[in-house]
């Protein structure tokens, strides 16, 4: 087997880090090119709102975007599945894109690729498995869980033009009850209310009752996939920067420009 690309975003590299509601699709299309072998992404990101496919539907979506920005909450389209996410600086997003053109493939690349993660969290301590936590936000039947239901980990996948991209955010400090109220806030302005209950998730921090930071995670999810496959630290080149940008520009959704509080 070959040896997987690791690549880590943070805030020591600005540009990288502003594009990082992207970057999930922008090394998927690299693997898919085959100009990259396969790759572990590890990100933090400034505050946004990442949308699901289906919330391209929405009756209102500009208004909705418009009041998350109130907020300071750019909103961003992603091509894997599921619904709105609000991603900060309390979670840690992670991303796995190999080469794929098996479409019958869903449940094996969720098993394969998330194998290192769910490794991660049992060596801090925190068992999870797969499945779907009812109430929660942005529910899907491959988010990770707790033993007792609540989800600590949402996950999606797309699967497409040769690759597959298996990815998501693990919630590190997450206050679900404020996650909560900003996303039946977007979904009340943007013409679809939803109600989602805050006690179907939780995070590192609550589970293990100490702060954790996206360093100590980020190490724990390194060493638990080099343990499974060679990894080499890597860059995104400056074809991958290009990509970026353009996807950056195409996925960000325009707000109106007026709305009431």
């Amino acid at each position: 087997m070959e040896p997987w690309r690791l690549l880590i975003v943070d805030d020591r590299e600005p540009e990288a880090l502003a594009l990082s509601p992207v970057l999930a699709e922008t090394i998927a299309e690299t693997v898919a090119r085959g100009e990259a072998p396969p790759t572990l992404l590890l990100r933090w990101q400034h505050p946004h709102v990442l949308l699901g496919p289906a919330d391209r539907r929405l009756p209102a979506l500009e208004r909705g975007a418009a009041w998350l920005e109130r907020r300071g909450l750019p909103v961003y389209m992603r091509i894997s599945g599921g619904s709105a996410v609000l991603l900060d600086e309390s979670c840690l997003s992670f991303a796995v894109a190999i080469p794929c053109r098996d479409l019958t493939r869903l449940r094996e690349n969720y098993e394969t690729l998330l194998a290192g993660l769910i490794d991660a969290l049992a060596s801090l301590g925190v068992p999870a498995a797969f499945g779907e936590a009812p109430g929660s936000y942005c529910p899907g039947p491959y988010d990770l869980l707790l033993a007792d239901g609540r989800k600590i980990a949402g996950v999606a996948q797309a699967l497409r033009r040769g690759f597959a991209e298996v990815g998501g955010m693990l919630l590190i400090d997450q206050d679900p009850v404020e996650t909560v109220a900003v996303l039946e806030g977007f979904y009340a302005q943007a013409g679809g209310p939803r109600r989602f209950d805050p006690h179907s998730v939780t995070s590192l921090a609550a589970v293990l009752g100490r702060p954790v930071s996206r360093e100590e995670v980020g190490a724990a999810v390194v060493a638990a996939y080099r343990a499974r496959v060679d990894m080499i630290p890597g860059a995104l080149t400056p074809a991958e920067f290009a990509r970026a940008r353009a996807l950056h520009a195409v996925r960000r959704i325009r707000a109106l420009p007026a709305v009431q509080p």
